[in-house]
């Protein structure tokens, strides 16, 4: 394919030193008359908004590396996320393609309709069917026609002849991805397991969760869907139940690294209104009788889980449970707790002598790791933040993980640690007066006036964003000293990871890059 009507080729390139001290050197690289310019990090290349407002919206991008170069001479009317080392995109008349890691045109736009590739595989639509198609172009025709195609995993992926979106429902689900009449394929498109399920989730570890029922659809209910029974159970490869289906659902819990635990599931047993959470193994034995009102997936570490005994969401404590040991470690009394990975927890309690709540490291005697008066603790920091917070103080502490203060700093007044604010390197920290912002170091010594209603440390710590005087919607970056290093004339500007600068106005866009001395 071919530039056509092409917006602006290339970018001009400066090589300009703009500024330079004895700690930092700064070079602009180049200029580009377009719309914008964003970094995909993962893939190590930019996104360039030729024309238009945005990329997904009738705009005209494409994509060019960091010295300079533009990478294709195709022209995309939409372009998606970097997903599985692939680029999605389509261009209008012609249809969904596929770009790989170096931008190199692997699959042209030609498809009615594209998902993104998961595990190496993407389902896309030709007009007619839908099907697969593999990174280098290859389709795997399916021996069935299918609404819908889920994506491939563990070698199987979710087909359905049922196409459903939460919209289509009278009740809410969370599970709107897995509506429909749903069955498994092979990679060579045979079909394993017949759709039949109305709720259908992906095989890891050769098992998978499904539930059977049957979707009705009644002019009482406007014509929607709805189903009387979810049979919920877990089949393997060949569709044999490993746990029945008749439970009222089924969940897994989720590890840190934010992966299934496929070691136990989550049941619900006796009806929504009288019946409880239980846990079995992974083969569908019983772990634990059906004792919770509810269980967070996501609050799980290693064989402990909280649990409530109210399923009302409404300031209710929660207890922890010790699948190890097969029992309750702690009654609900905490409202918040995070497992830390040296075995210890972090729990937030109301502290009646103190009057107001804390937060404690215990360990799974429940026995305090040190004595705690602290308002917050960042326990996966280390060292620890512990913050203590007064009517018109904060202080920050830091600690070590038997609670010996190495560093304490008392402000004089509420500081906060979100947004980057606190910068324990260079002792400084940003604050505020008449809801204005600037930047004092720990010893209270003003560097910064506080002048600016937009003032925000950069995410890698060099720098800091602020606005313009005459012009809140113009932006700029200093130094730690106030030092002004680009003018605040930009829509937006943008420091990246890689000493890189992104700014974005009226005369489109600019990168930068600055060198530490």
């Amino acid at each position: 394919m071919t530039i056509k009507n092409s917006y602006a080729k290339e970018p001009t390139m400066c090589n300009e030193l703009v500024y330079e001290d004895s700690e930092l050197k700064l070079i602009k690289l180049w200029t580009w008359n377009v719309k914008g310019l964003n970094e995909e990090e993962e893939s190590g290349v930019l996104k360039v908004l030729l024309s238009g407002m945005y990329y997904n919206l009738r705009g005209k991008s494409t994509f060019v590396s960091y010295d300079g170069k533009r990478l294709t001479d195709i022209e995309m009317d939409w372009v998606c996320d970097y997903e599985d080392e692939m680029w999605l995109f389509a261009i209008y008349g012609n249809g969904y393609g596929y770009f790989d890691k170096n931008i190199n045109l692997v699959i042209p736009p030609k498809y009615h309709y594209a998902n993104y590739f998961r595990n190496g595989y993407a389902s896309v639509n030709d007009g007619n069917e839908w099907l697969y198609v593999n990174k280098k172009g290859n389709e795997i025709r399916l021996k069935n026609k299918y609404e819908k195609l889920g994506d491939f995993s563990d070698g199987m992926a979710l087909v359905s002849t049922m196409l459903i979106s939460r919209n289509d429902l009278r009740y809410a689900t969370d599970y709107e991805d897995n509506i429909g009449y749903w069955g498994y394929i092979d990679k060579n498109g045979n079909e394993v397991i017949k759709p039949q399920y109305i709720y259908a989730f992906d095989f890891e570890n050769d098992r998978a969760i499904v539930a059977k029922g049957k979707w009705e659809k009644k002019k009482k209910w406007n014509n929607e869907y709805w189903t009387e029974d979810e049979l919920w159970g877990v089949i393997d490869k060949n569709g044999n139940e490993i746990i029945p289906c008749k439970y009222d659902e089924i969940k897994q819990f989720m590890n840190d690294d934010f992966s299934t635990c496929t070691d136990y599931y989550i049941v619900h047993i006796g009806g929504w209104k009288d019946g409880k959470w239980a846990i079995l193994d992974r083969n569908g034995n019983s772990v634990t009788k059906p004792i919770f009102k509810d269980i967070i997936g996501s609050d799980y570490f290693n064989g402990l889980f909280t649990y409530y005994d109210d399923d009302t969401w409404d300031d209710v404590p929660c207890g922890i449970y010790d699948l190890n040991e097969n029992k309750i470690l702690f009654e609900p009394q905490f409202e918040d707790v995070v497992f830390n990975d040296d075995g210890n927890i972090l729990v937030k309690v109301f502290d009646k002598d103190l009057g107001h709540k804390v937060e404690k490291i215990i360990d799974r005697t429940g026995k305090e790791v040190f004595k705690s008066d602290y308002t917050s603790i960042y326990s996966w920091k280390k060292p620890i933040i512990a913050i203590k917070e007064g009517e018109n103080s904060t202080t920050f502490n830091i600690i070590d993980e038997k609670g010996n203060i190495l560093d304490s700093i008392e402000f004089k007044e509420k500081v906060s640690l979100w947004n980057n604010e606190i910068d324990y390197k260079t002792k400084t920290y940003i604050y505020s007066e008449s809801n204005k912002k600037g930047l004092k170091n720990f010893d209270g010594k003003i560097l910064i006036p506080a002048q600016y209603e937009y003032f925000i440390k950069s995410k890698n710590g060099s720098f800091y964003y602020f606005e313009a005087e005459k012009d809140r919607n113009k932006k700029g970056i200093m130094k730690s000293d106030g030092t002004v290093i680009i003018n605040p004339e930009y829509d937006s500007v943008t420091v990246l990871d890689n000493n890189k600068i992104i700014c974005k106005g009226k005369n489109g866009v600019e990168l930068y890059e600055y060198q530490t001395k």
